[in-house]
Order: structure tokens, then sequence, then C-alpha cells
């Protein structure tokens, strides 16, 4: 996590090395960016139907203002075929339902534990692509809302 001559923690290797830390648990090889076969044309990513139920039970609106860019691979990339932005948005809208009273640790591991989840779920349909997406919009949503108050609780 931490390099020599480097302070702190970067949020985008933490992010890696737990998801890697949870497929691992369940016996999955992965590591970020793998090139992987991308879907038939027409096919959506099962796993989107997780997210849209984890978000349903959740409870979240649709109102997604200040968002930054959930889906920054470049058009037409293997990664974008597989990761429609409207996952994306429904990724954070459960995880803006999880901080809507604010942020804490609890939550925090919570965040992760969601992330997990997902991914894991991801690679049991069969859409291991979707796992690269969903560390990027975990490491968004690490560095644009939680960095400062992790930093102002003692840091990683």
């Amino acid at each position: 996590m931490a390099h020599p001559g480097r302070r702190g923690y970067d949020n985008r290797e933490i992010v890696l090395k737990y998801i890697h830390y949870k497929l691992s648990q369940r016996g999955y090889d992965w590591a970020a960016g793998e090139d992987r076969a991308p879907l038939p044309p027409g096919l959506s990513p099962p796993a989107a139907a997780a997210v849209a139920a984890a978000a349903a039970a959740a409870g979240t609106s649709s109102d997604h203002t200040g968002l930054v860019s959930l889906h920054p691979e470049p058009p037409g990339s293997a990664a974008a075929s597989h990761a429609p932005p409207a996952e994306g948005l429904r990724f954070v809208a459960v995880v803006e339902e999880l901080f809507r009273d604010g942020v804490n640790w609890g939550r925090i591991v919570a965040f992760f534990e969601f992330g997990g989840v997902m991914c894991v779920e991801s690679v049991n349909r069969e859409m291991s692509p979707l796992v690269d997406s969903i560390a990027t919009w975990m490491t968004e949503y690490l560095n644009r809302h939680l960095h400062n108050w992790i930093q102002d609780n003692g840091g990683w």
C-alpha cells in the first residue's frame, strides 16, 4: 500500500487490494485492467440487475447532480462496452444512500463490502470486465467524497 518515500496510502491501491482479496477468497484470480473477452452484441451485464436490486432495496432517488464521470473508459473500449453509465449511477445511488446521514468508519467498511460483493457477483455471473469499472467507481467516490473525512479522522 504505502511506498518508500511516499506518505500515506493511495485510495486506488487500497481498492484494488481489497477487491483482489475478496475475489481471491472465492478462488478467483483477478488483476485490474486484464484483457477480457467482450460481451456478444446486445447482451447487457447481468450484474446490472444486482446493482438495480440493491439500489431499489436502499430506496434511492434518481437525483445524482454533482456526480463525476463514472464511466471514464474511452467509448469503444472493452471496459466501456461492459459498464454502461446507468450501472455506475446505480452503484453511486446505493453508496449515496449509505452515506446519506454522514460518514463514519463503519459506513466506509460497508462501502468496501458493497463494492466487494458487487465484484464477486459480477464474476459469478461471468461479467468479470465489470470489476474494473466497479474499482474505478469506488476509487472516484473515495477520492471525491471520502478522502478529506478519512484524512481528518486519522487517515488510513
